[in-house]
């Protein structure tokens, strides 16, 4: 094919002395925003200063790293449940809901953000529980799991999250052979 030459406007060449010319193609510019270790993005980085972010990402990035729950476990070929969020007392009900994994697509750490959105540091972890189930072969796991999270009261006092997680959990195995 033939050469492809740039079409050049004179009136687009002709800055003005307030503006500084453009940089040359492939010239390297100093950074706008100074570079963070943490490689997270600039918008990011702002939500990044508070604990619960902070923990969000670590958790998301646990998540990310663990294999697939299908390589853990492919014996495992199903799993369902129920989770309900609870207050310490039962009291009151903060979240029920139905739980469908896709296994193909699950990773293989099984944890669960804790409802209560002011509340730092606290998770429902199931993985160590699903990999006892699994080793065992058990068609049901059940439980109780307290939030070991905190918030800060207007008054600056950190409290304890009071939020509890009852699961049940069913599991399906492929036929032993």
């Amino acid at each position: 094919m033939g050469e492809m030459k740039p079409i050049v406007n004179k009136a687009s060449q002709e800055s003005p002395a307030h503006l500084p010319s453009p940089p040359a193609l492939g010239a390297v510019l100093p950074p706008l925003v100074p570079p963070v270790s943490t490689g997270i993005s600039g918008l990011n980085r702002r939500r990044m200063r508070s604990p619960h972010a902070e923990h969000r990402q670590a958790q998301r990035l646990r998540v990310e790293e663990s294999q697939r729950l299908v390589e853990l476990y492919p014996e495992l070929t199903g799993l369902k449940g129920n989770l309900e969020f609870v207050d310490r007392e039962g009291a009151s009900r903060a979240t029920e809901m139905k739980y469908n994994a896709n296994l193909e697509h699950l990773k293989s750490v099984l944890v669960f953000t804790c409802p209560v959105p002011e509340c730092t540091g606290g998770d429902f972890d199931l993985t160590a529980k699903l990999a006892e189930a699994v080793s065992k072969r058990k068609p049901m796991l059940t439980g109780d799991i307290p939030c070991l999270g905190t918030h800060k009261k207007a008054s600056g006092k950190l409290l304890p999250c009071r939020r509890v997680l009852h699961y049940t959990l069913k599991l399906a195995y492929s036929k032993r052979r």
